[in-house]
């Protein structure tokens, strides 16, 4: 059984799928923050709540030499977090009357995060299985 050892540039289209992806869901969660406010005010949730969309960028794209699996499963989890991230924020600050639906903003950046590397590692793991045995 032969390997096909080749690592091939993570395409173009790979990468503006997985930033556009966390990009909107970065400013569905900015926007549900302001929402939540009433007002645009600085505080530190800010950088709590966009972080793990930059660090899920950087791992998703980085290096720029991937497989074919790889840049797929980073695609399928950039989905992923970007329809998470509408169920959280948008749930928690149009659709609903809980006096603590702002704890959505302390959880939701922890969950996203970890269920984002959880996908994507499934992923990458099934599909490069599969690759393998073609």
């Amino acid at each position: 059984m032969r390997f096909d050892t080749t690592i091939e540039f993570m395409s173009t289209r790979d990468v503006a799928i997985i930033a556009v992806c966390l990009t909107a869901a970065s400013i569905v969660a900015i926007v549900a923050m302001i929402h939540g406010a009433g007002k645009f005010e600085w505080n530190w949730f800010y950088p709590w709540v966009i972080g793990p969309y930059i660090i899920l960028l950087g791992i998703f794209c980085l290096p720029r030499r991937q497989t074919d699996s790889r840049a797929f499963a980073g695609c399928t989890s950039a989905m992923t977090v970007l329809v998470f991230t509408c169920w959280f924020y948008i749930g928690a600050m149009w659709f609903s009357d809980s006096s603590t639906s702002a704890l959505v903003f302390i959880f939701a950046p922890i969950y996203l995060f970890v269920g984002g590397l959880v996908v994507w590692g499934s992923a990458w793991f099934v599909l490069s299985r599969d690759h393998r045995t073609k």
